[in-house]
């Protein structure tokens, strides 16, 4: 090689040198330029992670996120860069990493690029705690699905900008996914989605979780008392006696119960419940084979199909209060087969019964003078039935001789039910006897019942025999009037 190739060579090598220099300081000042895929056809830009859905129309869908770092907000970009051609990000699908579980942890609130016009799938099953999530952009996305499964977080935050909370709530689907106990009670349940144009401003949610339950907006309190729907249970069980409230305050609104959904109380432990009379309606498979004794509301007026459900078909009633007001008992209303355990009695409101609607029933009272058409097909075999004296006989026209009809006493319902004391400690060694006494006018008889006799038992004179450490409850109870008073027994070893 001569001198002047020599130059020529050092000439080239240096500016082959200055060339790498320029291009790697430019490379890691320009945060936007991806890099080439790797063997899974995985584009990174910085922390990013994008899958090319189309070359031909400049397409990416974000799939996942790589950072050790912990950060409470994350920005969703519109746009990258992927070899200094500029891709649309359609679509963002990305599922929690165990690798990054610190980085994905950490998030609370997502943030959504102005340019972004794609669709947003599920972030929550990649970000567990994030409840927050703001929109920048004047064009609406083609969609963002928020699908909850953690009852405790239903308190979402969607922000978006001022005049587009109409549009926004358009491309918003925002549900839950609820299961009680088994995956025979399932449900998802879509839900409103509280979307507001600042974060400092007052919110109503449309789903809530409060004292153990979940609850639905079914009327906005943003004016006057608001209506919600029970739709389930965030642990269980709850208690082993339940008391629905009448109303209930979230974030400074207050909302009225008027609505029990299907599976909402499956599981709660409860084997004494309360409904009361601001619900006016209840679907199907709302109660599990636990409850014994149940008290309805004068203001729901149909008891629906099923009420009481079971993978089983199994049932424990022992007795069911059912006040004046309730007009309808529908078709197989507790179970369809024949368990002849519960006792009840039926006001005179009551208009409609419908087929094998009382055959959980040992003992129905019909306090109507007539027979409600259709009360064959309602009772079992082997049923007791009380009427009036003087209703005996057309009751007995109507019914398969196999029913056996008597008289029902005269009773004077009660207006007021006092007990002895509304919470007793006592060693599992000593039982003590509660009394209750009723209106003087009143000939009805004080019943005594258990939450939970495993912990301790209570005999028809309110005579407490306790078993075994634990807290459980006594109810002291009426069956014509529903009266009923709770005992907080404390049993220590």
């Amino acid at each position: 090689m001569n001198k002047i190739s020599v130059k020529l060579f050092q000439k080239s090598f240096h500016a082959l040198l200055g060339f790498m220099l320029v291009s790697a300081i430019a490379s890691f000042l320009v945060p936007n330029t991806a890099s080439a895929a790797n063997e899974t056809g995985v584009y990174k830009d910085g922390i990013y992670c994008y899958n090319i859905t189309s070359e031909e129309n400049k397409e990416v869908q974000l799939i996942g996120i790589e950072s050790t770092e912990t950060t409470e907000e994350l920005f969703i970009p519109g746009t990258v860069k992927i070899n200094a051609t500029e891709y649309t990000v359609i679509s963002v699908n990305m599922e929690w990493n165990q690798t990054y579980a610190t980085f994905y942890n950490s998030i609370k609130k997502i943030n959504i690029a102005d340019t972004f016009t794609g669709s947003l799938l599920n972030l929550n099953l990649a970000f567990p705690n994030f409840r927050t999530m703001e929109f920048y952009g004047k064009t609406v996305p083609n969609n963002a699905t928020v699908n909850i499964s953690d009852p405790n977080i239903t308190e979402f935050l969607f922000i978006v900008p001022e005049g587009m909370e109409e549009a926004y709530s358009k491309v918003i689907s925002f549900s839950l996914y609820y299961s009680a106990n088994s995956d025979l009670y399932e449900e998802g349940i879509k839900l409103t989605p509280a979307i507001v144009t600042s974060a400092t401003q007052k919110v109503e949610y449309g789903c809530f979780s409060k004292d153990g339950y979940i609850y639905q907006v079914t009327q906005s309190a943003m004016k006057n008392t608001g209506e919600i729907q029970l739709v389930g249970l965030t642990t269980m069980p709850i208690n082993s006696y339940i008391s629905l409230p009448k109303e209930v305050t979230n974030n400074g609104y207050t909302y009225k119960l008027t609505k029990l959904c299907r599976f909402s109380l499956i599981g709660c432990g409860a084997t004494t419940i309360i409904i009361p009379d601001t619900v006016t309606e209840m679907e199907s498979w709302i109660f599990d084979k636990k409850v014994e004794l149940l008290f309805l509301s004068k203001n729901c007026k149909v008891i629906p199909r099923g009420l009481i459900t079971d993978e089983n078909n199994e049932s424990n009633l022992r007795f069911l209060y059912v006040p004046e007001g309730v007009t309808t008992i529908s078709e197989a209303a507790f179970n369809s087969i024949s368990v002849n355990k519960a006792s009840t009695i039926l006001p005179t409101t009551i208009k409609s019964v419908g087929k094998k609607s009382l055959y959980s029933f040992k003992l129905v009272t019909f306090l109507n003078k007539k027979p409600i058409k259709n009360i064959a097909a309602a009772v079992k075999n082997g049923t007791t039935v009380k009427v009036k004296k003087s209703s005996i006989s057309s009751y007995q026209s109507v019914l398969n001789k196999k029913v056996t009809v008597t008289a029902a006493n005269n009773i004077t319902k009660a207006t007021k039910l006092t007990v002895n004391a509304s919470s007793i400690t006592l060693s599992t060694l000593a039982p003590i006897t509660l009394t209750g006494a009723l209106s003087k006018s009143s000939n009805e008889n004080v019943y005594w019942f258990s939450t939970a006799t495993d912990i301790f038992k209570i005999s028809s004179k309110g005579v407490i025999h306790p078993t075994k450490a634990g807290t459980a409850y006594a109810i002291a109870y009426t069956r014509t009037s529903g009266l009923h008073q709770v005992i907080e027994i404390v049993v220590t070893k």
